[in-house]
């Protein structure tokens, strides 16, 4: 499977990201175009024209939107954020280690993980973006797992945050389960063909 990306370029008057009310607005943008993506597509939400954001539009549009990605509501899309300056992060991140989330973000080819996040799952995620992708044994050989099936639990979540995709690798194993191979999002950015709205 091959990730594809779109990019979403925020606005504002004057590049000012200020109160719930517009960050309600705004998240309501970025939920309908996650709405009008296609499976397996990625939206890159893009604040190079944003000069401030502040605590509960960061709350809106960024955690918001995460909530309401975790809870299935656009199936197999995924998000990812780019060009966050620094006067941009301390409420972005806020926002995310209060409501215990986390994101990826990226400028130049750079990528940080934003928020908060259990310390083992965020070692599974950096093997999975260094891996590019990753089965779950693949996983446990390279990670101090006892089992598989621990490897898969770290995955699984992982996937539930939406901060990975996942497919179906090879058969079914055997008592009827499923096998997955799991892909970064950042594999989304390699692919340069983005469409820009």
């Amino acid at each position: 499977m091959e990730l594809k990306s779109t990019i979403f370029k925020l606005r504002a008057d004057d590049g000012l990201l200020v109160t719930r009310e517009i960050g309600k607005q705004k998240k309501e943008e970025i939920c309908s175009r996650l709405d009008d993506l296609d499976p397996n597509y990625v939206l890159i939400v893009d604040f190079s024209n944003i000069r401030f954001i502040d605590a509960s539009c960061a709350d809106e549009i960024v955690v918001r939107v995460l909530a309401r990605l975790e809870a299935w509501e656009f199936p197999d899309r995924y998000i990812l954020y780019c060009n966050i300056a620094k006067q941009h992060y301390e409420n972005i991140s806020l926002a995310l280690t209060v409501a215990e989330k986390l994101i990826i973000a990226f400028t130049d080819r750079k990528w940080v993980m934003l928020g908060s996040i259990n310390p083992g799952y965020q070692k599974a995620l950096l093997k999975v973006v260094e891996k590019k992708a990753i089965t779950a044994r693949e996983l446990q050989e390279t990670m101090p797992y006892r089992t598989v099936n621990e490897a898969s639990t770290k995955l699984c979540k992982l996937h539930e945050k939406r901060l990975i995709a996942r497919e179906p690798f090879r058969e079914s194993v055997r008592g009827g389960g499923r096998q997955y191979r799991y892909i970064s999002l950042l594999t989304a950015v390699d692919n340069k063909d983005h469409e820009v709205t």
